[in-house]
């Protein structure tokens, strides 16, 4: 299950790269929730398939040219819990600035469907948070 978890994850942000960006739906449990890293303008939480179209919308509203570079996608090893580790880069649509941060997610899966994302603006506090540093 675990290599399966990584593939789901893998499968989502290559389909938010795609022009225009697509929102797997199928990969998200109908309770899902989502919550952005807490400096993000977008928090969340958002719940649920609604909630996962309300957070695909309004990111991509901030961006322009919104681009994913996955780095790292890292098997926790528990079968139920992947990090991510991407680059975004853009551009701020109102603001017109250049972004190019890397951010981390722990992605929860349950039967191979996403059940929580919580996002983290750095690699080591995603891991902190998956159990992988102390």
């Amino acid at each position: 299950m675990s290599q399966e978890n990584v593939e789901v994850v893998r499968r989502i942000w290559a389909a938010l790269n795609e022009d225009p960006p697509r929102v797997l739906l199928e990969a998200f449990a109908e309770d899902a929730e989502i919550r952005n890293p807490s400096e993000f303008p977008l928090r969340g939480p958002f719940h649920g398939h609604e909630g996962v179209r309300v957070w695909a919308r309004e990111s991509w509203e901030v961006f322009a040219g919104v681009h994913h570079e996955v780095e790292e996608v890292i098997d926790v090893g528990d079968g139920a819990t992947v990090v991510s580790v991407q680059r975004v880069q853009g551009r701020t649509r109102h603001m017109q600035i250049d972004t190019n941060t890397q951010w981390a997610a722990v992605f929860t899966l349950r039967a191979g469907k996403i059940l929580r994302a919580q996002g983290y603006m750095g690699k080591d506090e995603a891991l902190e948070a998956a159990g992988l540093k102390e």
